[in-house]
């Protein structure tokens, strides 16, 4: 099924409202430490404090930040237990664990949190001017082209881009022909194309697509054995990749590279955690054969 652009104009670079930032730990040190690095990064962000995990509960909930800057370790109830309780109220602010300590568990609590970034003491000021850039980025409005012949997988796509911190908006179809009418149409900032199409392959629809915009970043979507063409994508405008089958944090990691944004830490961890489960699955399978 092709969908056809909004009829509302969306241009990339369109402004999101005032970013307010919420910082809960209970060092003062610390909070004016990380209160420095934000308004040097957005100089007309809000920022809000809270000292104690309760306090900071009732005033994500109440004050709905757009980032919170939390430490897992906060008296009266842990930073753990105040994202939880904000999650059940349906509060999702874009979250940035911190500790003084790396916790042995650290990959697996920021995954059940559903963090954005795990941040050890002492912080760095770029590191944090980094992820306040990649948040303001995120809040802008993205239009998105995703070209596939596949009609389940394109389903697919909508649901991983629905989970995506990206604010996204997805036009879609099955033709690389129809692509380029889109394209003519309407101005997107990020085309994912598929490598067999039906009419004409994924790479020369890129090369017809870079003609016809070409500030539009390019990634290619190929199956496993692909990995020559995935190799030269390039030579054809293509900005990056994706090898099917992927996951949600697979297009996060290719946004933040193609828009070159800090990438987290916690987004490199997932990887290696999900390659290494992915070895030991390969793993079991041969041993059954």
């Amino acid at each position: 099924m092709n969908t056809t652009p909004a009829q509302r104009a969306s241009q990339p670079g369109e402004g999101a409202p005032r970013l307010h930032v919420m910082i809960a730990d209970a060092d003062p040190q610390q909070r004016e430490h990380l209160a420095e690095a934000v308004r040097a990064a957005a100089p007309h962000a809000r920022i809000s404090f809270a000292e104690k995990g309760d306090e900071a509960a009732a005033a994500i909930v109440r004050l709905r930040p757009d980032v919170l800057f939390i430490n897992v370790k906060l008296p009266e109830m842990s930073g753990a237990e105040a994202v939880v309780m904000a999650k059940h109220e349906k509060v999702t602010p874009i979250t940035i664990l911190l500790s003084d300590n790396i916790l042995s568990r650290w990959v697996a609590l920021a995954t059940e949190l559903d963090a954005y970034e795990f941040l050890k003491h002492p912080y760095d000021p770029k590191h944090i001017a980094g992820l306040i850039a990649a948040i303001e980025r995120m809040r802008t409005k993205m239009r998105v082209l995703l070209v596939e012949s596949s009609e389940a997988i394109r389903a697919l796509m909508h649901k991983l881009l629905r989970q995506s911190r990206f604010d996204l908006e997805l036009d879609d179809t099955d033709s690389g022909t129809h692509a380029l009418k889109l394209m003519g149409s309407a101005r997107y900032d990020v085309a994912l194309i598929d490598l067999h199409l039906a009419d004409m392959d994924g790479l020369e629809t890129a090369c017809k697509l870079k003609d016809e915009a070409p500030d539009t970043r390019l990634v290619l979507m190929s199956p496993p054995g692909s990995e020559k063409i995935e190799a030269a994508s390039g030579h054809f405008g293509f900005n990056s990749f994706l090898q099917k089958p992927f996951y949600a944090h697979h297009i996060e990691d290719v946004l933040h590279e193609i828009f070159q944004l800090r990438r987290p830490y916690l987004l490199n961890a997932i990887g290696r955690v999900h390659a290494r489960r992915q070895k030991q699955e390969e793993e079991r399978r041969a041993r059954k054969r």
